[in-house]
């Protein structure tokens, strides 16, 4: 079946990571594995059909002795109501989490972060979730330079809504709706649910839709800004 695919790795990682706590070491082995289904009608700008993807890499940290399993969902549909295909409505949502160890305890790239233009548009970019200096560090002396960062999660909660209006052959008008969470624990903390909501405009090419964004947060924190502003070609999702 052209629209399913499946693809297993053998993956061997070592890392040196710098953060607050200090420079670490990590020599990950993993087996990530990535199944695909894929029936949308076009990959830049999809007008009907779905797209599902899942997930799983067992890893294995050497350093600290921590195996963890990273395992992540995501789905997209698109739905064309008229014939001429001047509306398209598109929605997506993704959730991860990660088993078997500590947030500390898995490599800063591997674990959830959100919030960005292929997150929750409208958030700085990785703003949602768990900071630094909300996890203490031991002992003191870490390096100031990396106060507020973001520290990551181990499950993640997010989706968007859009509906894709033509006002021309060539032109686009996108309203839209995003939304996420980042948690260190499990399950996603929804007492952290962040909302973005925004207007997009797509020139459409014969090479992909040139697209730009305007959101704002509809809950901010401290480190958002009143927009923010996305570029790109093709679709958001």
């Amino acid at each position: 079946d052209d629209a399913q695919t499946l693809k297993v790795d053998l993956q061997g990682e070592y890392e040196e990571i710098t953060d607050y706590l200090g420079t670490r070491e990590y020599t990950i082995g993993a087996v990530p594995i990535l199944y695909t289904f894929d029936n949308r009608d076009n990959e830049l700008n999809p007008t009907v059909g779905f797209y599902a993807q899942a997930s799983l890499e067992p890893s294995y940290g050497i350093e600290n002795s921590a195996f963890f399993l990273r395992s992540r969902l995501d789905g997209r549909a698109y739905y064309s109501p008229l014939e001429s295909d001047r509306l398209i409505l598109a929605g997506r949502l993704g959730y991860g989490t990660i088993f078997g160890a500590d947030v500390l305890d898995i490599p800063n790239n591997r674990r959830f972060y959100a919030g960005g233009g292929g997150s929750v548009r409208g958030y700085e970019f990785q703003s949602i979730g768990p900071y630094f200096p909300s996890i203490t560090p031991p002992g003191s002396g870490f390096n100031e330079r990396f106060e507020d960062t973001p520290v990551g999660g181990l499950a993640l909660f997010e989706g968007s809504v859009e509906a894709r209006v033509g006002i021309t052959e060539n032109i686009q008008i996108v309203p839209f709706l995003d939304f996420g969470t980042v948690s260190d624990e499990l399950v996603p903390n929804f007492s952290n649910f962040k909302l973005g909501a925004g207007v997009g405009a797509r020139y459409l090419t014969s090479f992909g839709p040139l697209r730009l964004d305007v959101a704002i947060p509809l809950d901010p924190g401290p480190r958002d800004a009143d927009f923010q502003i996305y570029a790109g070609i093709g679709q958001a999702f």
